[in-house]
């Protein structure tokens, strides 16, 4: 399957259509799925939060905002930054309060850069995935975007080694072709060894991109062993989860039948009291999962 015409590319929707508060059933047939999921079934073991989310106080104080999230009642975080502190300080701090750090974000410097000692860092934390969050804007070119794909190839080959999982995480751009009609999310998982790398479904920014995640989860099972959830309005604006449209009552589950093993609240602006903010994601969540 060529890169310029991957049939899983974007395709012409009605984002009001796939946005609004539909059945399970309506959003899943879109899939092929065998049976709507129970939403009162618990999808996971536990629901994490993205710490970028939190990153204002954490600058502040790493040890108090820590405690707020275990007190919220989440059980995994993913880490953006180590704030100065070293893996095993963290890795302290976060055994004091009861939360387990399953992965963290890296950036395309340190998987070209000591690679090594990033996956060194990550077993200590105790962590099973470590994920690329963003590409610069001067490589999302095909060319740029392939060499890329042998760096996910090289940086998932040693992850494996070291016991890990690599990942990338995708925003709205991926989704949309470039000038000569390649798709870029559908490049790099066609040059991607789907054994050693993993995408990190960001539902928000798939949405956002014309996509309906459920369509890729189908197309793409297997490979998006976590994701990101971020609610969106009708309108499009970042909204915490269960204060938008999007159904994660029946995405969860279905995901979790693909391969899904975490799910990390996130906010990209959640205002001024981000602890507030993912406070009222749980609330929901749990709501949709006793």
């Amino acid at each position: 399957m060529s890169a310029g015409s991957s049939s899983l590319g974007p395709e012409t929707m009605d984002r009001r259509t796939f946005l609004s508060v539909a059945p399970p059933l309506a959003l899943l047939s879109a899939a092929g799925a065998s049976a709507v999921p129970t939403p009162s079934r618990r999808a996971l073991s536990a629901f994490g939060v993205q710490l970028y989310t939190l990153r204002s106080v954490m600058a502040g104080d790493v040890g108090r905002t820590l405690a707020a999230v275990a007190e919220i009642g989440y059980l995994e975080v993913e880490l953006a930054g180590l704030h100065e502190l070293t893996p095993r300080q963290m890795r302290a701090r976060l055994d004091d309060v009861g939360l387990i750090a399953a992965s963290s974000h890296q950036s395309v410097a340190e998987v070209r850069g000591d690679w090594a000692g990033v996956l060194e860092g990550a077993r200590e934390l105790g962590q099973s995935l470590v994920v690329l969050p963003s590409i610069p804007a001067d490589e999302r070119t095909p060319d740029g975007l392939r060499r890329l794909a042998d760096d996910f190839n090289r940086a998932g080959d040693a992850a494996r080694a070291a016991g890990l999982r690599f990942g990338y995480h995708n925003h709205d751009w991926e989704h949309r072709a470039l000038p000569d009609g390649t798709v870029p999310m559908d490049l790099l998982l066609e040059r991607t060894d789907p054994d050693v790398v993993d995408w990190q479904m960001d539902v928000f920014w798939t949405v956002h991109g014309g996509i309906d995640p459920v369509r890729y989860l189908d197309q793409a099972a297997g490979r998006v062993t976590s994701i990101h959830m971020k609610d969106r309005t009708a309108d499009g604006r970042m909204v915490a989860v269960g204060e938008g449209v999007i159904d994660f009552g029946a995405l969860i589950p279905f995901a979790e039948r693909l391969g899904l093993i975490h799910a990390f609240v996130e906010h990209d602006q959640p205002g001024d009291d981000p602890v507030a903010s993912v406070r009222r994601s749980f609330a929901h969540l749990r709501r949709l999962f006793p």
